[in-house]
């Protein structure tokens, strides 16, 4: 039986709707916001960093309500914290609905990852107003692209933060994580969210889909 457009619209809308596309990655893996942490095996420390203290959870989409970090004790390097992904080797964790709500006008796009392609980069943290160490740099890199951006952390929060777009080929996905200036709470962090960017040719199309579904359902 031949399908109409619409309804193979709906369709790509229901089931981009309910699958996982995206992966979260949080620092402590236990899921309870309690002091002690479970480190993710893709968390590290960088520089002379070897400790952080915990903190208040974000209360950003998808989160598991664990515990953040904030601070360090590096000495003669900033406090550093650093990230590994391997989108070819770890599975989409998280349902991210085309359209989704991430905070900050940020949108889930609805795609499945795990393959190559162009990968939003967003982190997270518990909202504050007292991080002291300055601006927090985020570098971000993969086989044959990279980028950094530096922002502040005070009046923000409890959000999924874009960082930026990394074009993807193989092998893993690197963030560096570092402040400015070494303080009690030089920086802040809950995890990081990758999400995959869909084509151009399909980017329309899901965004027709998800309009689509939006109707049926308020009908």
């Amino acid at each position: 039986m031949r399908r109409s457009p619409l309804v193979s619209l709906v369709l790509l809308a229901s089931v981009a709707g309910s699958a996982r596309a995206a992966f979260i990655f949080e620092i402590d893996t236990d899921g309870l916001d309690d002091g002690p942490i479970s480190y993710n095996p893709g968390f590290s420390f960088g520089g002379d960093t070897t400790t952080a203290s915990s903190s208040i959870t974000s209360l950003a989409f998808g989160c598991s309500g664990a515990d953040a970090i904030f601070g360090g004790d590096g000495v003669n390097l900033p406090d550093t914290y650093l990230y590994e992904y391997a989108p070819d080797s770890l599975a989409d964790n998280l349902v991210v609905p085309i359209g989704q709500d991430l905070g900050e006008g940020n949108v889930g796009t609805g795609v499945t990852g795990g393959d190559a392609g162009q990968y939003r980069v967003y982190a997270t943290w518990g909202f504050t107003e007292n991080v002291s160490g300055g601006d927090t740099t985020y570098e971000v890199s993969t086989a044959g692209d990279f980028f950094s951006i530096a922002l502040d952390q005070n009046g923000r929060g409890d959000a999924w933060i874009y960082l930026g777009t990394i074009d993807y080929t193989s092998g893993s996905i690197m963030v560096t994580q570092y402040c400015e200036i070494n303080s009690f709470v030089s920086m802040r962090a809950y995890g990081l969210l990758f999400e995959k960017v869909p084509a151009p040719a399909s980017l329309g199309l899901l965004g027709l889909a998800a309009a689509v579904s939006r109707r049926r359902r308020a009908e």
